[in-house]
């Protein structure tokens, strides 16, 4: 009986070190996957340019209402990435889609491309600031959206969004400025609600505060330094 209870007993520790040993290993799995998966998003960071770190931060309220990356940008000690380039998590390319077909009725490059001509030839005609930055936000989230789900190129969806990123650096001062422009727009907008508003100012203020935000890290450019910004696209090409 004593045995039997012994063989019982270390029948269990054996299975107990085999169960650490496989837990370790699990770990350990996952943080080289992470570590490569960090290493892979610095990569496409470095290769990015000043120019669309820039026009991606102008959509930025609705890339972090939608597939935010904070928190894991946080979690995994990695910079914002997906807030500050083009592309986004493979996981959230089909959702991603659904969301331009509902919001914009836009299925592919010719329709975002003509629906993104459609806002930025209206972008001077605004009448208030705030109704420009609201404008300016969602040309720059569809543009770069469609081409984050592969609708169009990265390069495509820049040359898009030039006239509205030069109007941004025109009329705004810095993102605290363009993030209260485009919170009041969102107020005064058909079919804005309580619920919707209380969500997209949330959002504004964390992208404000938080230290990995692109409202942190990217500087507002100046009027003069444009032609300069449009020129680094030149010399950074998206992997």
């Amino acid at each position: 009986m004593f045995k039997f209870f012994k063989e019982l007993v270390d029948s269990v520790k054996e299975g107990m070190a085999e169960g650490r040993d496989e837990l370790a290993q699990e770990t350990a799995d996952r943080e080289a996957a992470q570590q490569e998966n960090n290493a892979a998003l610095a990569a496409r960071l470095a290769a990015s340019s000043r120019f669309e770190n820039f026009a991606v931060a102008l959509a930025a309220v609705y890339r972090q209402t939608f597939a935010p990356d904070l928190k894991e940008a946080h979690e995994a000690q990695r910079s914002a990435v997906h807030l500050l380039c083009i592309g986004i998590p493979p996981n959230e390319v089909e959702a991603w889609k659904k969301l331009l077909a509902r919001d914009f009725s836009v299925t592919n490059g010719e329709e975002a491309e003509a629906a993104v001509a459609g806002i930025v030839e209206d972008l001077a005609s605004q009448a208030s600031n705030d109704a420009l930055a609201l404008w300016i936000g969602r040309a720059a989230h569809l543009a770069t959206g469609a081409a984050a789900v592969g609708h169009a190129t990265a390069e495509e969806s820049l040359d898009w969004l030039e006239p509205a990123a030069e109007l941004a650096i025109d009329r705004f001062t810095g993102w605290d400025s363009y993030a209260q422009s485009f919170l009041a727009g969102e107020r005064n907008a058909p079919g804005s609600n309580i619920v919707g508003r209380k969500l997209l100012a949330s959002v504004a203020e964390k992208l404000l505060a938080d230290e990995l935000s692109p409202w942190k890290t990217v500087a507002w450019p100046t009027r003069d330094s444009f032609a300069d910004l449009v020129a680094s696209r030149g010399a950074a090409r998206p992997a």
